[in-house]
């Protein structure tokens, strides 16, 4: 009898190659002999004459526990059909791995006179009748039965049972039970498929106390801020004891100590129980060995700069301790100072390393002399590059233009590593692009193109919250906001509330009603970042404003067209027209109120044209760490009509400088921040300047710094203003939260002199939320060190979903 034969595992791969030569070796003897089942084979292929053969019988044999109608749904050979031997292949693997009961399953195709009868013989796998969790009392079955990936039915594998084995003891540890482990009874598992999961629960164990021995020359915060082991602290932290993240931890110190110049340190850890094993103490125990210095840094390869430009841009020099983050800062100053050259920069350990791109590596050779190092940078410049094509994709909604602008050069200049980078922060600073990867692409030998490889961010948001700050108070916030808007872009099929409807030119809608204890607001706002694809700008605002004022309501219902001019990318000018109807009611006691306010009681209408000229060289991103923004404005109220004439000149300079980078590249920032204003003619109270709160002078109230008038002593605001600030802001944890200290100094005057400047001492953090998107809250503390004896103090100045 010639039978042709299919297995599971490890026969199934040749499986087919098999069926050939058992098809070739079934000869022609087949067709002559006169029996029912065909004799012995010879030589000549009888593949023809059994593929295509009628099907008279498809067989299932071999199984007890398995019905044979729930195999034979799985098999798609049918009676009275050709015979397909690949069929025949796809039914006994389907057969073996979507029904996983069979540890074996071969098909066998035996000739007939007139056909062929299929076989498949499958070889049943012990099953699992019960599964039984015992010992375990902190955590209960429903849970256990959740992380085992086994249900009773299924074919016993012993590597399954070893993985569940394995999620029961880190859910253990994950529950602070460090010692918990899990063994199962192979008696019971192979005689009655009884699956019996033992579990020592151990004790229940928290970290008290993270300390570290030895270490000297960091503070045991910072020491922290390298590990993810941590105490126990309720709610907050879990204080769960993981040896193989205590190992991880040792690593980190370990990298912590040599990128700081500590090659020879020795780092250990230590683990101390109490006698209830409830608790324990994790010591690191370090050596820290010599910190080595630099004594002497040579450049290797580079021809087109001298060793002295590049040495002049070091931070790292002979004679400092060897430092990873400064080194790392000074290759990136090293790949700017050769960004003119037109050489690709590629950034060492890349897999393809091309011969012909820009690549700088800092190698440091020890010196016979301990604790001494020899820092090499070698350079290999490669050759220069022009930019060819600058390729955008993975922007399905904005449109091109929005990623070629921001790019500031193009094809046939030559390449610039150190501008691409700065493209690259302009975009991710847009909003519009979760992120951003540029890459050169081509083998032309003397241009290469780029590719920007973008992933689209949400830019629209609708928002419906509070906010409370010192200075308006408690608020309300319902908004919708799309700073990725296209007015053009109305839907075909008329969906406007499709992702893609008035979507993707970079204007900015938004729509906003907040109601507040203080001040309600409500507006409309469109802004046209670059009209007409051109350097200018359009914006307008509708808007409406009630604000209560200590004793009296100030109501405004106004709007403001803003055209702007961008000269280059630093400087540019703006031109302002506005309109309001401005209202003064609801005045307490009016025999006490100053005769300003009484003046200007009732409806008025203020209108103004403004310019101003703004130079801005700092960072894209909502982070400012370097460069400057110096500001001047003029505004001449009345020029359109109206009630009030005079004229407002205003002052303004911010200056950031970056002090440290650490690994993460969490910046401490030193800012410097100078206000000046001034008013010429008869100006009205309510648009005068005042002082005080978050944003000006912190320690004193929001308008508490200004000249008074009435039997009350109201503020009634000044005509000359001066404020300034020097505040170092530096990385608490993580990315999202900062510390501020700082000092305030500032006054408001009548006219232009200075009675009493004011000063304050404070500090502060800055956290982002991201949950709540990117929402800011500031939190300040500051005393007034010099103030007026009519000044209203305020000690903590803070700012949650809105500054006003």
């Amino acid at each position: 009898m010639n039978v042709i034969h299919f297995r599971s595992r490890e026969s199934r791969k040749p499986c087919i190659l098999l069926l050939t030569l058992a098809l070739t070796l079934t000869t022609a003897a087949f067709r002559a002999a006169p029996v029912t089942r065909a004799g012995p084979a010879s030589a000549v292929s009888a593949a023809p004459d059994l593929k295509g053969r009628i099907v008279e019988d498809v067989q299932i044999v071999g199984n007890y526990v398995v019905s044979s109608t729930v195999i034979r749904k799985l098999i798609r050979t049918e009676i009275g059909r050709p015979l397909d031997p690949a069929t025949v292949e796809e039914d006994y693997q389907r057969i073996y791995n979507e029904l996983k009961k069979f540890s074996n399953v071969e098909a066998r195709v035996e000739p007939t006179r007139t056909g062929v009868i299929v076989t498949f013989q499958v070889t049943e796998q012990k099953q699992i009748r019960n599964i039984t969790f015992k010992g375990n009392k902190r955590v209960d079955n429903d849970t256990l039965k959740a992380v085992v990936d086994i249900l009773p039915g299924q074919a016993i594998d012993t590597f399954k049972i070893a993985l569940a084995r394995g999620a029961i003891e880190s859910l253990y540890r994950d529950r602070n039970f460090p010692f918990a482990h899990v063994e199962v009874p192979t008696e019971q598992l192979t005689r009655n498929g009884d699956l019996i999961f033992n579990v020592v629960e151990g004790p229940n164990v928290r970290i008290r106390k993270v300390d570290f021995k030895g270490g000297r020359s960091f503070t045991k915060d910072k020491l922290k801020d390298q590990i993810k082991t941590s105490s126990w602290i309720f709610i907050f932290r879990p204080g769960k004891l993981d040896r193989e993240q205590l190992d991880e931890d040792v690593a980190a110190l370990r990298r912590f100590y040599e990128n700081h110049g500590f090659f020879d340190v020795r780092v250990g850890r230590k683990v101390i129980v109490s006698p209830d094993l409830g608790e324990v103490q994790v010591n690191f125990v370090i050596d820290e060995g010599p910190r080595y210095t630099v004594d002497q840094i040579t450049f290797e390869g580079n021809t087109s700069l001298s060793d002295q430009d590049l040495r002049k841009r070091l931070k790292l020099v002979e004679g400092r301790t060897f430092d990873e983050d400064l080194i790392q800062r000074d290759v990136r100053e090293l790949v700017r100072a050769y960004s003119p050259f037109g050489f690709i920069y590629q950034q060492p350990g890349t897999q393809s390393q091309d011969p012909d791109y820009f690549r700088i590596e800092p190698k440091h050779v020890f010196r016979t002399e301990r604790g001494k190092v020899h820092l090499v940078y070698e350079i290999h410049e490669g050759k220069p590059f022009r930019v060819g094509r600058i390729i955008v994709k993975g922007n399905s909604k904005s449109q091109d233009k929005l990623v070629l602008r921001e790019m500031r050069f193009g094809p046939g200049q030559l390449f610039n590593s150190g501008e691409l980078q700065d493209a690259t922060e302009r975009l991710r600073a847009t909003g519009f692009f979760s992120s951003v990867n540029v890459t050169p692409i081509g083998d032309a030998p003397d241009h290469r193109d780029l590719i920007v490889e973008l992933t689209e961010a949400r830019t629209a948001t609708f928002n419906v919250g509070a906010g409370v700050n010192s200075n308006g108070g408690l608020g309300g916030n319902l908004t919708y906001e799309q700073h990725n808007f296209d007015a053009a872009n109305f839907p075909p099929d008329g969906d406007i509330f499709s992702d893609r409807a008035f979507t993707g030119a970079g204007q900015t809608f938004r729509a906003s009603f907040e109601p507040g204890t203080k001040q309600t607001n409500a507006g409309i706002r469109f802004a046209e970042p670059w009209l007409f694809d051109q350097p200018y700008s359009f914006s307008n605002d509708v808007y409406l404003r009630n604000r209560v004022r200590e004793h009296y309501d100030d109501q405004r219902i106004g709007d403001r067209v803003t055209f702007g001019k961008r000269f280059n990318y630093q400087w540019s000018a703006l031109m302002f027209l506005r309109g309001e109807s401005v209202k003064i009611n609801h005045i307490d006691l009016p025999a006490s109120r100053a005769p300003e306010i009484l003046a200007a009681r009732g409806s008025s209408v203020l209108t103004s044209v403004g310019l101003s000229l703004r130079r801005d060289t700092t960072n894209p991103g909502v982070l400012p760490y370097q460069g400057s923004v110096a500001s001047a404005g003029v505004e001449a109220y009345g020029l359109l009509g109206g009630d009030y004439h005079f004229q407002k000149f205003t002052l303004g300079w911010d200056f950031y400088q970056t002090l440290h980078e650490d690994l993460t590249d969490r910046k401490t920032v030193l800012g410097l921040h100078a206000n000046a204003g001034y008013i010429t003619g008869d100006s009205v109270f309510f648009e005068r300047f005042y002082g005080g709160g978050i944003g000006n002078v912190r320690g004193f109230q929001y308008r508490g710094i200004s000249p008074r008038g009435g039997k009350a002593q109201d503020p009634i605001g000044g005509d000359f203003s001066l404020n300034g600030t020097v505040e170092l802001g530096f990385p608490l944890v993580g990315e999202n939260i900062r510390g501020v200290v700082f000092s305030d100094a500032g006054t408001v005057e009548r006219d232009v002199r200075i009675s009493t400047m004011r000063l304050s001492i404070g500090a502060g953090i800055r956290l982002v939320l991201p949950f709540l998107g990117q929402t800011p809250l500031a939190l300040d503390f500051a005393v007034p060190l010099v103030r007026d004896s009519q000044d209203e103090e305020q000690l903590i100045s803070f700012s949650f979903g809105f500054i006003q």
